[in-house]
């Protein structure tokens, strides 16, 4: 079955970012009307809600229909598409439309469309907390590699205290700026991340935000910083949260938790991974996706998906159709397989 990129430009031009999804569930569900398709809503809020296609059955695939704000609208250059939510995750949307489009019925696969992942991943814990599988796909920009690792992500918001004076006036050593230089510069030297794994690679730590001062003349009295410490299986978040202490009691740093995501691994000798194999590389993934929550309440999940996963949550999304119709091809063979038994 063809995709076209008019139809990916299409679901792009629908403004979705996440608490305001219901323009693009409702462009879903006239899809799914047009087609003949019933569906259930799954209510996640007040307002929100998850839509099932063929609930209940042995496998699923899912992807979430809500994008991080910074809106860009869609453009083409040749085969690539650029836009906010392109890759991540409207490709997705569209390859499961096409999905159900072409098999409707006839393979026992769920669709699910999942909306809040990229807050609080509200619709898939919600989901999960129903629906369970044999195995399950979460669509997600994975350069099409089958992604059988998940990273964890722990997120701690820092907050360091000065002594506020006139600019003139700076001291070092009492500046809240100054002092949370220095301390997040020190969690370069953390003992967990000298770890390694063969499909994730290095854990690693990103400063997501950094606030403090104002344009004024003087010295800040305080700061702040909200910091993702990306780890890996086998990993846990208390041995990070130990080794954080021991420096914030030495910094005389104060923090907080601010989310917390733990990483999976499913063995690559499942016979669903090995089945999928056969058309696409192994590889992990180093966000938070929703198969996490699916995870956590039994159901094995990979991920996989069209893009490049740097590129999301940037100025620099696109996606190349040509991928996005490979990574269709690849699902659809895929379900026909495990279909077989």
């Amino acid at each position: 079955m063809d995709l076209k990129i008019e139809e990916l430009v299409e679901l792009a031009k629908i403004r979705s970012e996440t608490g305001y999804e219901s323009k693009i569930l409702g462009f879903i569900e006239e899809r799914l009307d047009a087609m003949g398709m019933e569906y259930e809503r799954m209510p996640v809020d007040e307002e929100r809600y998850n839509i099932i296609v063929n609930p209940e059955e042995k496998f699923m695939v899912n992807a979430h229909v809500d994008t991080v704000g910074d809106y860009f609208p869609p453009e083409v250059e040749g085969t690539i598409l650029w836009g906010r939510g392109v890759m991540d995750d409207k490709a997705g949307v569209l390859i499961m439309l096409k999905l159900i489009e072409e098999f409707r019925d006839k393979l026992p696969v769920s669709y699910v469309f999942f909306v809040d992942e990229e807050e609080e991943g509200k619709g898939s814990k919600k989901y999960a907390e129903k629906y369970a599988h044999d195995f399950a796909i979460t669509m997600e920009p994975t350069s099409l590699r089958v992604c059988t690792a998940e990273a964890g992500s722990l997120e701690l918001e820092f907050e360091f205290w000065g002594e506020a004076m006139h600019g003139s006036c700076a001291e070092e050593d009492k500046n809240a700026i100054w002092h949370g230089v220095n301390f997040l510069s020190s969690l370069r030297r953390m003992k967990f991340l000298k770890a390694e794994h063969t499909l994730l690679g290095s854990p690693a730590i990103n400063v997501e935000m950094f606030d403090g001062g104002d344009y004024l003349l003087a010295v800040p009295e305080s700061a702040k910083a909200l910091v993702d410490f990306v780890y890996l299986p086998g990993q846990t978040a208390v041995e990070i949260i130990d080794e954080v202490n021991r420096l914030s009691r030495k910094y005389n740093v104060n923090h907080m938790i601010y989310d917390l995501s733990p990483p999976f691994e499913i063995s690559y000798r499942n016979r669903r991974v090995k089945e999928f194999m056969k058309y696409a590389e192994l590889g992990g993934f180093r966000s938070w996706s929703d198969a996490q929550n699916l995870v956590e309440k039994g159901t094995p999940t990979v991920v996989f998906g069209p893009g490049e996963l740097r590129n999301a949550h940037t100025q620099n999304e696109h996606v190349d159709m040509k991928d996005v119709e490979k990574a269709y091809e690849i699902l659809a063979k895929v379900l026909k397989d495990w279909s077989r038994g």
